[in-house]
């Protein structure tokens, strides 16, 4: 029997779209959904070698459903630009691999792929329908099967859609018509949703044969709902069900699979800059090279490269030329030797930890992990981006491979620097710091095992009585972990005000940020937030710091990620140290269980207002930068210019609140995000940082200046150097591009703090006393271990090489401290 496929294909390239992140051209051009729609097309290809193929598209136009019903996905936002300008290139890709493509206005896709698959039916194919939507579900029969992208390696058949959708395909409508669907505004029965319109119809059968049984459901809200809602089930079953009669002249043959035109692929490919897509012969292989084994000779001959490729396995190191690639046991007795080479690697950091007992000549090397991150930061995959953009072939992925790939890469990705301008924040700040994370890592901090056990019991007790006080208060037991039984108790019980809805299921939402915006609207609000905090502090931390401890040292070794963010802030996992509340009374309490080893002592350095003082710098602003030079209490200063009072009559509630203001404008927050913030209106909001710039003037003209070059130059740079790309900024819509902005403004000055703390630990490094060790950085602030006494000294060279790391127009200020417990600093 003949197989036609016939493809949803505007589902698949909404699903790409939202499911692929962080994939666009070097132009920014977004690509996600077309390489994703492109991928399906080619497993399709590749693993059922159909004679026969369609993809079907939908088109914007009006359908016939919104003459029958006219607020028929009047719900459904606008398609995003992005996805917009992506339909056309991938029609053009499809048509290039020989599949046809159909649509017609005033149907969707769902009705011509009905449409086709009854006419091949009648000619004996066996249809396969190809989706990301459950509709096309209720066309499956014994002649038609289904793939569903969340099931892709499955065909299903009748008993398939019973076991995935629930119900067999001639009761999909009928699902859908109590169900209904929020997506394309069908709105079914309200209140009976997924769960219960699958029992109601295995039940009963149909929809017709439901109405007729209404009085045998034992559920009243059901019972009652689907009286109150007869017509709006009847016409949702309508809208759901698909036509099988589209006219349109269907001629099966010219939906045959045609040759594929692979001039216009590679051209294609190549413009799109889908590398690992391209199979000429040059693209699809790797260049052949020699393995053998590392000897002295070979060795020597590698010293007057520039560039020597590495990688390594289990018990192999692996070194690579350019033109071969030779191998050598980790038990070699030349190995001093191969790290004194130049090597080209990536993760450098954890070479240098396994082998930190050999004098690396670490000033020769490249981490190409480093370097391609700092030439495309939002990209997790930056480096293998690169070698098929530069190199044009497929990555390998053993590591002789990777030691020749390392190698011809390098050279490219230097070049890169040098153009970017960023060779001396790569060479001077990125690399050295890699030795100082490895040097941090190996050492670790200790931590109280005993300490953190009690600490758990005594949030269980905390969080006990809080749930005590919760039950009291709704005079009702419920699961707090629950959000729709959090719902019921808020909105239905105590009919509280809600801010927002779920996407999902559009019921009133009991997120975080929702309840932050009604935390005054009753006293169980706060209850619920601290309980939250409480569990997820006592989870995340309390619970799981214990696990991380390594047997051998009583430390937890955190692992730092330079290549984690865009900003060039520092990251750490395994534990997670940066997340640690700074500052309350449970961060302190967690703190409180990292110690010093015995005769040891814990220095902190902490940099006093630094974005702010960054702002100052690069603003020029003369109030704020002679607010610096005079050592005054910027938030004070700005309070008493929000509230009208001097500054000695400046309230602690008006400070947190100015300091609050300060912060959100270099974090690009907004009035949305400082009244939610401050729990005020958006207006007073809005009125503080009307306040804020009519006290600091230039600070305005500043963040202007830097969004507009953020738009014309789709790129921000941070005083040493780091540029943070914004690609497409100028064809994105307003919401978005005021988004971008924002982030645009943080990158610069959060940017150039990291850079900052990054250069003082370079300094500090050089510096300590022996018998001290940089231990931890959390964001402005570096922990050293040393000896009790080497406290003072120690201070001094925190100090001294944290105000000196850079220079800007107003001064740098650090405060240090010192204790036995991270709580003490």
């Amino acid at each position: 029997m003949k197989k036609i496929f016939l493809v949803d294909a505007s589902s698949i390239l909404f699903r790409a779209f939202y499911a692929i992140r962080n994939l666009s051209t070097s132009e920014g051009k977004k690509t996600n959904a077309i390489f994703g729609t492109i991928k399906m097309a080619e497993k399709i290809l590749r693993d059922y070698s159909p004679s026969y193929i369609a993809f079907v598209f939908d088109l914007p136009e009006p359908t016939f459903r919104h003459k029958e019903y006219a607020d028929y996905k009047a719900n459904r936002e606008e398609t995003p630009q992005d996805l917009q300008e992506q339909i056309a290139p991938s029609k053009e890709i499809l048509e290039n691999m020989g599949i046809p493509i159909l649509e017609l206005k005033g149907y969707e896709a769902d009705d011509i792929i009905a449409t086709i698959a009854e006419k091949a039916k009648k000619s004996d194919f066996e249809v396969v329908i190809v989706t990301a939507d459950k509709d096309l579900f209720q066309l499956v029969d014994n002649n038609v099967k289904i793939i569903h992208t969340k099931k892709e390696d499955a065909l299903l058949d009748r008993e398939g859609v019973k076991e995935f959708f629930g119900v067999y395909p001639e009761n999909v409508t009928d699902v859908l018509a109590l169900w209904g669907d929020p997506i394309d505004n069908i709105k079914g029965v309200p209140g009976i949703g997924e769960k219960g319109a699958k029992e109601l119809v295995s039940k009963f059968g149909s929809l017709e044969k439901i109405f007729d049984n209404i009085d045998r459901i034992e559920k009243k809200s059901y019972r009652e709902s689907l009286k109150e809602n007869m017509e709006s089930a009847i016409l949702s079953k309508k809208l759901a069900t698909i036509q099988r009669d589209v006219p349109m002249e269907i001629d099966l043959e010219k939906l045959k699979l045609k040759e594929r035109n692979e001039e216009n692929l590679k051209k294609l490919f190549e413009k799109y800059e889908f590398f690992s897509l391209l199979n000429s012969e040059d693209v699809k292989k790797e260049p052949s090279f020699t393995l053998r084994a590392l000897d002295e000779k070979i060795l020597d001959s590698l010293s007057k490269e520039k560039f020597v490729g590495f990688a390594e396995s289990k018990d192999k190191i692996f070194l690579s030329d350019g033109k071969e690639v030779f191998f050598v046991d980790k038990s070699a007795p030349f190995l001093k030797k191969i790290f004194s080479l130049p090597l080209c690697l990536s993760n450098s950091k954890e070479t240098l930890k396994e082998f930190d007992d050999i004098d690396a000549n670490f000033s020769k090397w490249n981490d190409l992990s480093i370097a391609c991150y700092l030439l495309d930061p939002e990209n997790p995959k930056s480096m293998e981006m690169a070698i098929q953009k530069r190199l044009h072939f497929v990555i390998g992925k053993d590591p002789s491979s990777i030691a020749f790939q390392h190698c011809l890469l390098t050279p490219f990705i230097i070049e890169d620097l040098e153009k970017m301008e960023m060779s001396n924040l790569y060479k001077e700040i990125e690399l050295p710091l890699v030795l100082i994370l490895a040097k941090m890592e190996k050492k670790g901090i200790l931590v109280d095992r005993g300490y953190f056990e009690n600490l758990s019991k005594d949030f269980d007790k905390k969080i006990k009585e809080i749930e005590d006080k919760i039950f009291e208060i709704v005079n009702v037991r419920f699961n707090l972990s629950s959000p729709k039984q959090v719902g019921e108790i808020l909105f239905s019980k105590l009919h509280l005000p809600s801010t927002r809805k779920t996407a999902k299921t559009k019921s009133f939402s009991t997120e975080t940020d929702a309840l932050e915006d009604i935390y005054d609207a009753h006293p169980v609000i706060p209850l619920l937030l601290e309980h939250r905090t409480l569990n997820k502090l006592k989870s995340t931390y309390i619970d799981a710091l214990p696990n991380f401890i390594n047997e051998k040292t009583s430390r937890v070794h955190t692992t730092f990620n330079q290549t984690a963010t865009a900003t060039g802030r520092l990251s750490s996992k395994d534990p997670n140290l940066q997340n640690i509340p700074v500052k309350g009374e449970y961060g302190l309490l967690i703190r409180r269980g990292f110690i010093s080893s015995q005769g040891m002592s814990f220095v902190s350095a902490d940099y006093s207002q630094i974005e702010l003082r960054i702002l100052a710098h690069l603003s020029k602003d003369e109030t704020l930068s002679r607010a610096f030079r005079e050592n005054l209490d910027i938030h004070s200063l700005l309070a008493s210019q929000i509230f009208g009072v001097s500054q000695e009559n400046v309230t602690e509630d008006m400070r947190r609140k100015a300091k609050a203001v300060n912060y959100s404008i270099i974090y690009g927050k907004g009035v949305f995000g400082l009244s939610r913030d401050l729990r005020i209106a958006r207006s007073e909001a809005s009125l503080f940082l009307e306040k804020f710039f009519v006290t600091f003037p230039s600070v305005q003209a500043y963040l202007e200046k830097v969004k507009k070059e953020a738009v014309e130059n789709e790129e921000v740079r941070t005083i040493l150097g780091r540029r943070r790309f914004f690609k497409g900024i100028k064809k994105v819509g307003k919401q978005i591009q005021e988004s971008l902005l924002r982030q645009a403004v943080n990158a610069v000055i959060q940017g150039s703090a990291a850079d900052l703390i990054k250069k003082a630990m370079i300094e500090v490094d050089k510096n300590l006393p022996e018998g001290s060790y940089l231990v931890l950085q959390i964001h402005d602030e570096l922990i050293v271990e040393t000896k009790n006494e080497k406290v003072e000294e120690v201070k001094v060279v925190l100090k001294s090489c944290m105000e000196n790391a850079i220079s800007l127009d107003v001064p740098i200020t650090v405060s240090a401290s010192s204790g036995t417990r991270w709580d003490d600093l």
